[in-house]
């Protein structure tokens, strides 16, 4: 269950519209609303808020999975989902690799070497490949070949929201995003970069 399928439940689980949920919570409704539709995933402190708002308590546990094993950034096309309507990322999915590798930067190149499969969606290709050259540039080691047939976006993306946030995120790009005509501030992905 995703972020946005867990906070749907627990607000009709408690009967809460969503601008109940958020005057208990002391956010914005357009938040409750953003994460809902999954056009943004929370952090765990404001999900965890969220839920409690619900009357509901969230517990995380670590463990060893099946899945426990080297990141690659292969495995993060599962975090994009095409839709007629609306491209839909699995931001967690990816800050999560970046986290991982962020505290390990031994993986690092062995997490990049392999190309991802190409998704067919040329922004999130683009975006793999720039998250994969400022992996390689923070911990000073050579860019990943494969990175080099991955052509910039046409189009800009940008965050989305106001122009003033807009704004600030463009000013807060990493130049490798930046080079791929993905406008996405640092801290996005980078929780050191906040």
């Amino acid at each position: 269950m995703d972020a946005s399928e867990l906070l749907r439940h627990a607000r009709e689980q408690a009967g809460l519209s969503r601008s109940a949920l958020a005057a208990r919570a002391g956010v914005p409704t357009s938040t409750v609303s953003r994460i809902e539709a999954g056009s943004t995933d929370p952090t765990l402190t404001m999900l965890g808020r969220l839920i409690a708002a619900a009357g509901l308590t969230m517990s995380i546990t670590v463990g060893k999975s099946a899945r426990s094993r080297q990141p690659r950034i292969e495995d993060l096309t599962n975090a994009y989902a095409p839709s007629a309507q609306v491209r839909k990322i699995n931001w967690t999915h990816l800050r999560g690799f970046v986290d991982q590798l962020t505290q390990h930067p031994e993986l690092i190149a062995a997490a990049i070497a392999s190309p991802p499969h190409r998704t067919g969606d040329p922004m999130f290709d683009s975006l793999l490949a720039g998250i994969a050259e400022k992996l390689a540039d923070d911990a000073g080691i050579d860019r990943p070949r494969w990175t080099r047939s991955v052509p910039a976006s046409r189009t800009p993306w940008d965050t989305p929201g106001t122009p003033t946030r807009v704004k600030r995120a463009r000013a807060q790009t990493p130049s490798q995003l930046a080079a791929r005509n993905i406008w996405l501030a640092a801290h996005d992905l980078w929780r050191d970069a906040a």
